[in-house]
């Protein structure tokens, strides 16, 4: 009887995650903005970073407040003018605290890779990086815009890679 119920509980824990994953994927964005939406001036942004085919922006209106904790800085990257990506750094240990639990409750538990916990869907992909005791980074992305860096990224006339979607 034990046995069968570890099952169970496993499976309904496997569903659970299934379901934060999906909710991930869902959002498909960062506060409204969905990704691979086209860079607009109703956007309000102020460009901080250009790379060529790769910009980095701060909306001039951001609100910092999320969930439990305040971010000290918000950049939206942009990939040949689609929003692809968004990087919250957070500052300060009782914010810095806040910021997994915040996306474990909304995802499910991050999958451990050294000092980072990695949620990846089929679109999103999520990864929470605590720097030290006081800082941490997060960045969502739009996996079909990364990949398209990436292999813009590859140096001519070598074979490019696909990367396997779950």
């Amino acid at each position: 009887m034990k046995p069968l119920l570890s099952l169970l509980c496993l499976l309904l824990t496997l569903g659970a995650h299934a379901q934060s994953i999906a909710r991930l994927d869902a959002s498909n964005g960062f506060r409204g903005l969905q990704f691979g939406s086209p860079l607009t001036e109703a956007l309000r942004l102020k460009l901080v970073q250009d790379k060529g085919d790769e910009k980095i922006y701060e909306r001039t209106d951001e609100q910092l407040s999320l969930g439990g904790f305040k971010a000290a800085r918000i950049h939206y990257k942009f990939y040949r003018g689609q929003f692809a990506a968004v990087t919250i750094i957070v500052k300060g240990a009782e914010h810095a605290r806040q910021v997994r639990p915040t996306f474990e409750a909304a995802y499910g538990p991050g999958r451990p890779e050294g000092f980072n916990y990695k949620w990846q869907g089929a679109l999103v992909a999520l990864s929470c990086a605590s720097l030290s005791d006081d800082q941490a980074i997060l960045a969502m992305s739009s996996r079909p815009l990364a990949l398209q860096m990436q292999q813009a990224k590859a140096p001519t006339g070598t074979t490019k890679l696909k990367v396997k979607q779950k």
